[in-house]
C-alpha cells in the first residue's frame, strides 16, 4: 500500500474516533444538564430552594447562559430572597421580590404561582399593620391620659383580629397585649373587676415571652424536673413554664415542686 494511502486510512480512522468522542460528549452533557435541570425542578416543588439553585448551577456549568436554567436561577434567588427578608420583617422589601419572581418571564409556573400568593398576602399584612400601628397610637394616647378603658377597647381591635397570631404581627400583639396587662392592672388598682388574662389562650413562646423566661431557664427546670423523678414527656413546654411560675410564686425551688408531677 502507498505511503499516501495509508495515511489517509490513518487520517480518516482518528477522525471518525473523534467525531464519534464528540458526539458521545455532547450527548452526556446534555443529558446531565437535563437531569440537572429537572433535579432542581423537583426541589423547588418540595420548597428546598438552596438545593434547587445548586441544581440550575449545575445545569448551567453543563450548559453556560442557558436562557433556561438561568431565569429558573435568578427565580428561585429572588423567591429565597423574598422569604429571608419576611423573616426579617421587611415585608414591603419582601412583596417587590415576589412581585419580580411572578413577572419573570419563562419562569417555573410553581413559583409563579407560590409568589403571586405571597404578595397578595403581604399586601394585605402591610396595610392591616399600618391601620394596627395607628389603633395602638391612639390606645396609648388614651392610657396616657388615664382612659384605661377607652384604651382597652381600641386594644379589642387588635387582640381580636382574627390572624393577630400568626407571625407577621408577633411585635404589635406583644406591644397590644403589654397595654393591656398596663390598663388592667391599674383598673384594679383603682378597684375595678378586670377579668385577668387567659393563658391558655397564649402559645409557649407567648407565654414564655410574657413572663422573661428565657430558653435556658426552660431547658433547666426540664433538666431539675427530670433529675428529680418527673418523666418531663408528659409535659409540653406550656405545663413547664407553668411551673417555673408557680415556682416563683410560691418560692420554692423547681426540685420542691417535682413531687406534684410526678
Amino acid at each position: 500500500m502507498k505511503r499516501w494511502l495509508w495515511w489517509t486510512v490513518i487520517g480518516l480512522f482518528l477522525a471518525f474516533i473523534f467525531v464519534g468522542y464528540g458526539v458521545t460528549k455532547r450527548v452526556e452533557t446534555a443529558k446531565s444538564y437535563k437531569s440537572a435541570l429537572e433535579l432542581g425542578q423537583a426541589y423547588v416543588n418540595d420548597g428546598n430552594y438552596a438545593a434547587a439553585k445548586v441544581s440550575f448551577q449545575d445545569a448551567l456549568k453543563k450548559k453556560p447562559n442557558d436562557k433556561t436554567a438561568k431565569v429558573y436561577l435568578e427565580q428561585t434567588k429572588c423567591y429565597e430572597k423574598g422569604l429571608d427578608q419576611i423573616e426579617d420583617k421587611q415585608y414591603s422589601k419582601a412583596r417587590t421580590s415576589f412581585q419580580q419572581v411572578a413577572l419573570k418571564n419563562y419562569g417555573l409556573g410553581i413559583l409563579v404561582k407560590r409568589a403571586s400568593e405571597k404578595q397578595m398576602e403581604l399586601k394585605e399584612v402591610i396595610a392591616q399593620l399600618k391601620s394596627f400601628e395607628q389603633i395602638y397610637a391612639r390606645a396609648d394616647s388614651l392610657a396616657k391620659n388615664y382612659e384605661y378603658t377607652s384604651s382597652n377597647t381600641q386594644l379589642a381591635v387588635i387582640l381580636g383580629y382574627g390572624s393577630i397570631r400568626d407571625n407577621y404581627y408577633d411585635d404589635i400583639f406583644q406591644k397590644a397585649q403589654a397595654l393591656k396587662r398596663s390598663n388592667d392592672a391599674k383598673l384594679r388598682a383603682l378597684g375595678y373587676n378586670v377579668q385577668p388574662p387567659v393563658e391558655d389562650e397564649l402559645s409557649a413562646a407567648q407565654l414564655a415571652q410574657q413572663n422573661n423566661i428565657s430558653k435556658e431557664q426552660l431547658k433547666q427546670a426540664k433538666v431539675e424536673l427530670k433529675k428529680n423523678g418527673v418523666n418531663i414527656t408528659d409535659l409540653d413546654d406550656k405545663q413547664v413554664i407553668k411551673v417555673i411560675l408557680q415556682a416563683r410564686d410560691e418560692q420554692k425551688s423547681i426540685a420542691e415542686l417535682a413531687e406534684e408531677y410526678k
